[in-house]
Formats: C-alpha cells, structure tokens, sequence
C-alpha cells in the first residue's frame, strides 16, 4: 500500500518533460479513399429522403440561377431596345422573384444539410469514442492523448466542414457548370467556343492550389494534435510538472509547438486564400475575351447586346 501511494502517478509525462516533447512526423491519410468514403457514407445513409430534398433544391436553385442572365439579355434586346417601359417593369419583376427564390431554395438546402451532417456526426463521433474504448493499453501509450483528442474534435470539425457545405456547393457548381455551357452553345456557339479557351487555366489553377492547399491543411492537423498533446499533457500532469519544477520546460514545449501551429496555418491559409485573387483575374480575363469577340459579332450583325450581356454573366459564374 505504502508503495502504491508514494509510486510516480506520471510516468510517462515525467520521462518525457525530461527528454523533451516527443515529435510524430507522419502524416496520417485514408489508405484507400474510395473505401474511407464508402463508410463516411453509411453514416449518411439514415438520412436519404432530407438528402433528396437537400438534392431537388440544388437542382432548383441552380436552375433559378441560370434563368436570371438570361432574363437580363431578354430585357435588354426585347424591352430597353424596344423601349417597352410595362414589358421591361414585368421582366424585372419575373428577375426579382427569381433571385428570391434562389436564395430561398440555397438557404433551405444548407439548413437541410447542416441538419443531416451534425445528426451523421454525432453518431461517428459515439462510434469513434466507443472504439477508443475496446483499444489495449499499449495504443494509449502509444498515442499521446492530445492527438486522441485532436481526432475526436478537429478532424470531425474538418469532416463537418466537407459534408455541411463542399458537398451541396460541389453538386450546385458540377450542375451549374454544364447548365452555362448548354445555354451558352444555344445562344451563340462562337461565343461558347472562345469561353472555352479559359478551361485549361482553370485546371491548371485550381490543381496548383489544391495540391499545396491539401500538403498545408495535412500538416496542420498534424501539429494542431501535437500541441494538444502537449496541453493535455502539461494540464492533466501539473503535480509532476510542480514537483519537478519543470514549469520552463513545459512553457517552451507549449511555445514551439504554438509556433509550428502558427507556421502550418499562415503556409495552408497562404495558398488556400490565394484561390480567389486567381479566380478574380480569370474572370476579367474571361470577360475581356468575351467583350472583345461579342463586339466584332455584334459590328457584323452576328449578336446583340443581350446575348453579350448574357454572356458575360454567365462567364463570371463559369469561372
């Protein structure tokens, strides 16, 4: 009993202040994506019929959003052109009505899915504690509990962030994208043909992005377990910390890995907020190319005013 009571109730925590922290250099990823996304899935899978919902008004919303450039082309070829003051207040209004509509449907599909993703993550988030629980004591020595932690917090805030808002805005853009090119092959194939000269930079762009973005946001994950590791650490460990005077020790562990948290994400935000400055000069690059190619065919009698006009939104959006 005696020795029970006077035993080092930190073992692991002291042998570590006294080395330093411990520092894991890989960088954790599904080794097979597919099959890590099949069983994200099955945590969908109760949800089907709010999923089909959330389905159908991205296809309406999106549908919306494509009738409001042309609207705008029909108003000015059809009703400013003609000067049909009643025909131009009508339109307007049609234009008024489905822009409401639009971010009516928009908001109601995202509420509709933040629904479904907290209910489908809550039950991976009891499923993944209920696992920690089976695990042998050798995993927990292993694993600093700080990294633990990090799983069941930042990397389930990181699924949240994908499934509540990538997924519906993927499926609005893959829908949106072949709605513009049909509607801009109908209204004016040269027209078309020159928008698509832009593609091969926006593949070329987005890779550039998402390859340094994906490396960044990895090795934030990674440094963000670290630190919590070593908060968890010095926090749950504070009578050691004290009886060994360790409080130096524990503050410049605390320190670097702060500074390397601090580093991961300046380097992951650099690029990831670098998407939209690129996004931006290809737009003006599109509408350039559009407006220069618009106004030869409209001197040559080819197009008018409004399918440019139409043009040009559904460019921007494009893009």
């Amino acid at each position: 009993m005696q020795a029970a009571k006077t035993a080092d109730p930190h073992p692991n925590f002291r042998a570590q202040m006294s080395r330093g922290p411990v520092r894991q250099t890989k960088i954790e990823k599904a080794r097979d994506s597919r099959r890590a996304l099949r069983r994200l899935l099955v945590y969908l899978q109760p949800y089907r019929s709010g999923l089909i919902l959330v389905g159908a008004l991205v296809i309406l919303y999106t549908l919306l959003g494509l009738a409001g450039p042309y609207l705008m082309g029909l108003a000015i070829d059809r009703f400013i052109a003609g000067k049909d003051v009643p025909g131009l207040i009508r339109i307007a209004l049609l234009m008024l009505a489905v822009y409401i509509l639009t971010n009516l449907f928009e908001a109601i599909s995202s509420w509709v899915m933040a629904a479904i993703s907290q209910g489908a993550l809550k039950r991976l988030r009891g499923d993944l504690f209920a696992h920690l629980q089976t695990l042998s004591l050798s995993f927990f020595d292993r694993n600093p509990a700080g990294e633990l932690m990090s799983r069941l917090t930042n990397d389930i805030d990181a699924i949240n962030q994908a499934v509540s808002q990538n997924v519906t805005a993927l499926l609005a853009s893959v829908l949106s994208l072949g709605g513009i090119l049909i509607a801009m092959f109908v209204l004016n194939p040269w027209l078309a043909l020159a928008s698509l000269l832009v593609v091969p930079l926006m593949f070329w762009f987005t890779n550039f992005v998402a390859r340094y973005t994906r490396k960044g946001f990895r090795r934030l994950q990674l440094h963000l377990g670290e630190l919590n590791g070593v908060m968890e650490e010095a926090i749950s460990g504070q009578r050691v910390v004290k009886a060994f005077r360790r409080n130096e020790s524990v503050i410049e562990a605390f320190r670097k890995h702060n500074q390397e948290v601090f580093q991961a994400g300046v380097y992951a935000n650099s690029y990831a907020l670098l998407l939209m400055p690129l996004t931006n000069q290809l737009g003006n690059l599109f509408v350039i190319v559009l407006a220069g190619l618009g106004a030869y065919l409209a001197l040559e009698g080819l197009v008018t005013v409004g399918v440019i006009a139409t043009f040009i939104s559904y460019g921007r959006n494009f893009v």
